[in-house]
This record gives structure tokens, sequence and C-alpha cells, in this order.
């Protein structure tokens, strides 16, 4: 059975399929296969321009995010640079339970057409619930204000704008994420 969706699956030009700790992540040209392993990415596999690039653990870029009950650990596996010319991948791993991710990224705030980003969810403890806000705009620059619940291994299409995650007590949120940086200004790092 592939993992479902917790709100409307808004994309253009990115496509997603999972199933048995296996994401797949396309374009037209790009492709990244992420294997999943203990709630962690143990690697992926990335396809362009009839090449293919393996990272692992040892080849992600960490950084520590945030402060207080929104601090969290951002591990970057395509990132600018290269390999991928505009897909870029990681996960988030929130520190402690029931915590926030923080407000996005400056250029998020300036909410413009075009953006895809997905979520894969990757929830431990209590309930394995989580809450996603989304407030801005799909890459249709169709206005959304909501929030939505989220169960553990689904997708969410997340908006460009604010949009914090925030696990229910007891819960501990990762999620895996993926976004197509179709302009230099939309880079994360």
């Amino acid at each position: 059975m592939s993992y479902q969706w917790v709100n409307n699956k808004v994309l253009d030009s990115l496509d997603i399929q999972g199933i048995n700790n296996e994401l797949i992540f396309s374009t037209e040209t790009e492709k990244a296969i992420v294997q999943i392993v203990d709630n962690d990415i143990e690697s992926v596999k990335y396809e362009y321009n009839n090449q293919s690039f393996l990272i692992d653990k040892k080849g992600r870029h960490h950084i520590v995010v945030g402060k207080g009950n929104a601090q969290r650990n951002v591990y970057h596996y395509l990132k600018p640079g290269g390999p991928a010319p505009t897909m870029r991948l990681g996960i988030t791993k929130h520190i402690g339970e029931g915590t926030w991710s923080s407000l996005p990224h400056d250029f998020e705030l300036n909410t413009e057409p075009g953006f895809e980003e997905v979520f894969f969810y990757l929830l431990k403890g209590t309930t394995q619930k989580a809450i996603q806000r989304g407030k801005g705009v799909w890459h249709t620059n169709e206005s959304v204000d909501g929030a939505w619940v989220v169960d553990d291994r689904t997708f969410g299409t997340v908006p460009m704008g604010y949009h914090p995650v925030v696990g229910e007590p007891g819960v501990h949120v990762s999620y895996i994420w993926v976004y197509l940086c179709k302009k230099p200004e939309w880079e994360k790092i």
C-alpha cells in the first residue's frame, strides 16, 4: 500500500511516490530515490543527465536551526552547488517532543506562484499525530489559510508562506522535505 496524503496534492512539476520505506521524487529531468531506515534517511540515489549519485549520511550537510521549543537539526542531502540543478532534499528533526518548526525562510514570506514543496512526516511517540499550519499560496497562486492533522508516514503539500508544524504532546516530529529551487533566491542554505 502506498503512502497517503494529509491534504490536497497541489503540485505541477514534482511527482511523488512512496511505499515500503522508499520515496521517489521526480521531475522531467531529475529523480531522487530515498531509502528510509529508523525514521531517518539512510541514502539518496539522485539521477540527472544520465548520471547517478549516491549520497549517504556521511555526505549530508548538517545545520541547527531555531531556538527554544523550535530548535531542530536539519540535514541537507541535495543542496546548492550540485549535483541537483533544482531539486533540494533533506530531513528536519525536531529537538524534543511536542515542539515546533519555526517561521519559514525570508523568501517564503514574499509569496509568489511556482514554488512546490512536499513534506513526508515521520512521527514517533504517543499518538503519532502532528498539526501542520499553512498560510500563503500554492504554486498556482491560489491562497491557503488553514491547518491539517498529520499522521505518521504521510505526505503533505506545503505552501509558500507560513508553514510551521508541531507534534502533539509526547510526539517527536521529523519530516523529509523536497522542493524545487526554480530561482536562486529560493535557496535555503
